[in-house]
């Protein structure tokens, strides 16, 4: 089994290499699903100890350290994901149940008014998939249609401004429990497994929504399933998980991935990893 729930939040300066504690959560949860809107974190859903799947929603501000009470997500759900575009926030699939079924709702929420509304259904259910939006539009990427599977490589396609559906090309690799980092026009699906439960990837992919391609990329070094990743000034950060499974042993390192921005001659990207420090 994964860890315990837990409470305690940590910033990385990537500048310094450095990790600071700060204030914790106003209740522990695991599994749960993070959005930036205005400079502004917001904590969705995951479960605890009393609950399979959660509807909490917490408002963190860096330039204060302090937590804020928000309404409550539509629908429970753990192994969901979400994303922001223009300023509102959609929380999309995942479970209410440890068992599933997996649930096809997609919710919408703005923070200016601290309101939930339904959105259009996903055509083909999925959890434990990742979700990154460029130019407008949010892709859904890899996960599974039912708790133990198949892992599915499909990329699914939301306009929030039509509320409509697309699909699009698939990942090369079928991937559940990923992440997925956003540089310059490019989504880069990182790490995750292909079976559910099972060992964790190294493999890191690249799609352009523009041509709907994808292209491979370099490996991450630790393979990992269950990880965080982060982008900042161009560079992904590949943060913990876990090597196998559900767990328990969950890894510290920090890994720094670097794409290129421009494209050789050759049309191979120029990339490298780097170990970063450990979280403390």
């Amino acid at each position: 089994m994964l860890a315990e729930p837990v409470d305690f939040v940590e910033a990385y300066d990537p500048n310094a290499d450095k990790w600071d504690q700060k204030m914790s959560l106003p209740a522990a949860r695991a599994g749960v699903v993070t959005c930036v809107v205005n400079g502004k974190i917001y904590a969705i859903g995951g479960w605890n100890s009393q609950a399979p799947a959660l509807g909490t929603v917490e408002e963190y501000d860096p330039a204060t350290d302090k937590w804020t009470q928000k309404a409550d997500m539509l629908t429970p759900r753990s192994f969901f994901t979400a994303t922001a575009v223009d300023g509102k926030i959609y929380a999309i699939g995942g479970v209410a149940q440890n068992v599933g079924p997996v649930l096809p709702t997609v919710e919408e929420y703005d923070p200016a008014t601290d309101i939930w509304m339904k959105k259009a259904d996903m055509p083909m259910p999925v959890s434990g998939m990742a979700a990154a939006s460029i130019n407008g539009k949010i892709y859904l990427i890899g996960g599974t249609p039912a708790v133990q599977g198949p892992v599915l490589p499909t990329v699914q396609e939301y306009d929030p401004s039509s509320d409509t559906w697309t699909e699009k090309a698939d990942m090369p690799t079928p991937r559940t429990a990923l992440a997925v980092g956003v540089v310059g026009s490019k989504i880069y699906a990182v790490g995750g497994t292909s079976v559910v439960q099972g060992p964790g990837l190294a493999t890191v992919e690249v799609y352009e929504p523009a041509t709907d391609t994808w292209m491979e990329s370099p490996e991450m070094p630790t393979a990992r399933v269950f990880l965080g990743v982060g982008t900042i000034a161009n560079k992904i950060y590949a943060v913990g998980g876990v090597a196998a499974g559900l767990g328990p042993a969950i890894l510290p390192t920090v890994e720094e991935f670097a794409p290129s921005l421009s494209v050789a001659a050759s049309d191979k990207l120029v990339t490298f990893w780097g170990k970063i420090k450990g979280m403390d």
